[in-house]
């Protein structure tokens, strides 16, 4: 026997099958449908304001003692090196002080020139002349097997050579033009020689000629002739007071 179902007069009946989701309103790009109630909203960010970090117990802050001491001393260093370099007003610079004052000039053309005319001694291989403030320094390359007296009489002729090629002028009875003795109120260059040479024991050879002093003194590598190296010493310290006095 069938059963009855119960209903109102007022229900409707439908088929299962023609019942259809509104889809036309919530259609997402992936294909997917939904029904309305299955919407669900998406919480909103929130910004978060950033917060000014404040000094700790409201203090603004200050500079230490320290940091303005190192400023300051900074400060210092580079104003005494802009004086060291830039300000010094003497025309080598502030290392030789007073030294290079009233000194007679050497042309380096003309040094180059008497280099070329001493070098055509066949004894004499190389000559390099540098001038440094007021010490004009001459380093001889010789030939093999020159005798260390040989040497001496080379250079010295050599040395009178390059004074005169200078063009400075020479005192009545004087060895050696005021380029190498006295002008300006001052004593002017001193000479450092070094000679070098090949089969003698003797060598290299060390000359000092000091402004004023006609001689040239040698000493060897081994100070052979401690008197002559003591007298050197001695005539160094008198040219040094007699700069020292006319500064």
């Amino acid at each position: 026997m069938a059963r009855e179902r119960f209903s109102f007069n007022d229900t409707k009946e439908y088929n299962k099958d023609d019942l259809q989701p509104n889809n036309d309103l919530h259609a997402g790009q992936t294909g997917k449908f939904t029904f309305d109630d299955e919407i669900e909203e998406k919480p909103k960010k929130v910004k978060k304001v950033k917060k000014t970090k404040q000094p700790k117990n409201g203090k603004k802050l200050k500079l230490k003692k320290w940091h303005i001491f190192i400023t300051v001393l900074v400060v210092l260093i580079v104003a005494f090196l802009l004086y060291i370099f830039v300000f010094s007003g003497n025309n080598k610079g502030p290392v030789y002080g007073q030294r290079c004052v009233k000194l007679l000039s050497v042309d380096q053309n003309t040094v180059s020139q008497v280099e070329s005319q001493i070098e055509q001694d066949d004894r004499i291989q190389d000559l390099a002349v540098k001038v440094d403030c007021r010490t004009i320094k001459l380093t001889y390359q010789l030939v093999d097997n020159v005798s260390a007296d040989d040497a001496k009489s080379l250079v010295e002729d050599s040395v009178h050579t390059f004074d005169d090629a200078m063009g400075q002028q020479k005192d009545d009875g004087a060895a050696w033009s005021q380029l190498l003795n006295k002008a300006n109120g001052r004593l002017q260059y001193d000479l450092e020689i070094i000679v070098k040479s090949n089969g003698d024991s003797d060598f290299p050879l060390f000359g000092t000629k000091h402004a004023g002093i006609d001689d040239i003194t040698y000493t060897g590598q081994n100070v052979k002739d401690q008197s002559a190296a003591d007298k050197a010493i001695q005539r160094q310290a008198e040219v040094d007071a007699a700069n020292a006095a006319n500064q």
